[in-house]
């Protein structure tokens, strides 16, 4: 396996047998790889899984890559992005710190803990009413922290198109709050 002369790249030549330049490889690589997939999927256990998982593909491929910069780094970036995609398909959601601390909160008062459980409810229904791609940037926004290029990066939209989604989607919320503020006052 012969590394780029690219800059940062010294000329190594490893092969499957040579377990000592290919330690070097990862201890080269590893830790800027782990903080590149951090950058996508925010967890440093899962990144460091997924470089794990990239150096064991690579230390059994038969064949190595033409350019092995490129080859980590949209290796990583690939895995993330699929990480990514899996966490949000799976079933199973657990509470962050923040939930768990107001669901442990014994000292809140039971009306305030149920206006705030039916607005959290409400707005969860409308959220779900989003389109899809709408949907998407939204949570990725408001939920998980994406900042807009992350964003625009990941769904390979452009960052204009984020902002759109965005402004759109608080639109929308705002007007189905209005609405239910509406019929709230003409119950009365």
């Amino acid at each position: 396996m012969y590394l780029n002369a690219d800059p940062g790249f010294t000329e190594i030549e490893a092969n499957h047998s040579d377990l000592s330049q290919f330690e070097i490889l990862y201890q080269r690589w590893g830790s800027i790889l782990q903080n590149y997939a951090v950058y996508y999927v925010k967890d440093p256990e899962a990144a460091n899984s997924i470089v794990n998982d990239l150096f064991v593909h690579l230390w059994f491929n038969k064949k190595n890559p033409d350019n092995l910069k490129g080859y980590l780094f949209r290796s990583v970036k690939n895995a993330s992005i699929n990480y990514l995609v899996q966490q949000r398909n799976s079933p199973i959601s657990y509470a962050d710190q923040d939930e768990l601390v107001v669901i442990s909160d014994l000292s809140l008062d039971a009306e305030m803990t149920n206006e705030e459980s039916e607005r959290l409810l409400f707005l969860q229904k409308v959220i779900e009413k989003l389109p899809i791609k709408r949907k998407l940037v939204f949570k990725m926004y408001r939920f998980e922290g994406f900042s807009y290029a992350e964003i625009a990066d990941l769904l390979q939209i452009s960052v204009r198109t984020v902002e759109d989604h965005l402004s759109k989607s608080m639109q929308f919320i705002h007007e189905h709050a209005r609405q239910l503020v509406y019929e709230k006052l003409t119950e009365v």
